[in-house]
């Protein structure tokens, strides 16, 4: 069963996969270079979504203690994210556009299972 703590994950991710897209393709616009882009989108986004899930989403009041959790599972979406552009574009010739809204399939469902799992836990903060 949903419950409404994953429904507001879901609202606020959908509001950042869609700031994020939007700065991932400024910024590729400007750079074309897949990995700066990626790195600064990252950063940005990393920021953004922080404050939306801790506060919106878990309504967490030991945010800034769990930002190093936070900021080290992004970290890992990252190195997931650079493997499947890496694979996608540079392997397969996919689109960079293509290849990074791919994975708006999956990592943000990844994300939910971590953060949830790992970081923003109720007991044993």
């Amino acid at each position: 069963m949903i419950n409404a703590k994953f429904i507001k994950f879901i609202f606020v991710g959908v509001l950042n996969t869609i700031f994020s897209y939007i700065i991932f393709v400024l910024i590729f616009y400007f750079s074309n270079n897949k990995e700066v882009t990626l790195t600064l989108s990252f950063v940005i986004a990393i920021i953004f979504n922080y404050l939306m899930i801790s506060k919106y989403v878990f309504d967490d009041k030991k945010a800034l203690y769990k930002l190093l959790k936070f900021f080290l599972v992004y970290l890992l979406l990252y190195i997931v994210n650079i493997v499947h552009l890496k694979v996608t574009v540079d392997f397969y010739g996919l689109n960079v556009y293509l290849a990074q809204f791919l994975t708006l399939l999956y990592l943000p469902l990844l994300s939910f299972y971590i953060n949830n799992k790992y970081v923003f836990i109720k007991n044993g903060d």
